[in-house]
């Protein structure tokens, strides 16, 4: 660490410093940091400012300290930011990440209950479900469900879809526009058959996206239930004054 005449605080010097090594993977995803000791000793600093700058690591979402075990790194999280309907492969490769997904189920069937309402139809009415499971650089970080309208002459079939295909995209090839989405996001958690396809541990939280997405004529296009890896994802949300 610079011995240059700073007014940074001690702790935020360690910090900043751990986390280029964790951006510039150095230190890469599940590597064990070094332990306070021997950060205590390359840095020049006290026990308690070297579990300040871990301290905030963990709590900034990079590291995961365990008692008697250490610190380790935790998958980078994407930075999401809730302006604009963008598609989950669009927000991966805005963020250099590379998409894809596992389909596991992709069939037609007739629309009921709230899924009626959902998407404008009727009771009854023909519409498409696909079922993915989501993943980026190879690791599986979510699960997407998707009901889609029928009603605007989409022709979707098993040939159209492989774990590079991106559904908006799908539809601006039928020549169909997104022009809104209406999102809701909470925190819960999964239940086990959702853990188990994630490959979860027990005790670990998900965020789950509802989203109606709307074509021409404020038309609905598709329902979409996306659940992520809570430790994958933070959110931003830009609030501008009335």
């Amino acid at each position: 660490m610079s011995q240059k005449p700073t007014t940074t605080p001690l702790y935020l010097q360690v910090y900043k410093e751990l986390l280029k090594r964790i951006e510039n993977g150095i230190y890469e995803v599940n590597d064990m940091l070094p332990s306070e000791a021997e950060l205590q000793k390359e840095f020049s600093v006290s026990r308690i400012t070297i579990r300040r700058s871990l301290q905030d690591l963990e709590l900034a979402g990079y590291i995961k300290i365990s008692r008697g075990k250490g610190a380790h790194v935790l998958p980078h999280r994407q930075y999401t930011n809730l302006v604009g309907a963008s598609s989950f492969s669009q927000e991966a490769v805005k963020s250099g990440e590379r998409p894809s997904s596992i389909i596991l189920d992709f069939h037609e069937m007739k629309a009921s209950g709230i899924i009626c309402e959902y998407l404008q139809v009727n009771e009854g009415d023909d519409i498409y479900y696909l079922k993915r499971l989501r993943l980026k650089n190879g690791r599986i970080i979510g699960m997407n469900e998707t009901y889609i309208s029928k009603k605007f002459g989409l022709i979707i079939s098993d040939q159209d879809l492989d774990e590079k295909t991106s559904i908006y995209a799908l539809y601006e090839k039928h020549g169909e526009s997104i022009e809104r989405a209406v999102e809701t996001i909470e925190a819960q958690m999964p239940s086990s058959s959702m853990r188990n396809e994630l490959y979860m541990s027990e005790g670990e939280p998900v965020f789950r996206r509802e989203r109606i997405t709307y074509g021409s004529n404020n038309l609905a296009l598709e329902f979409s239930i996306n659940t992520y890896k809570a430790n994958e994802y933070k959110y931003v949300i830009q609030l501008k004054k009335g």
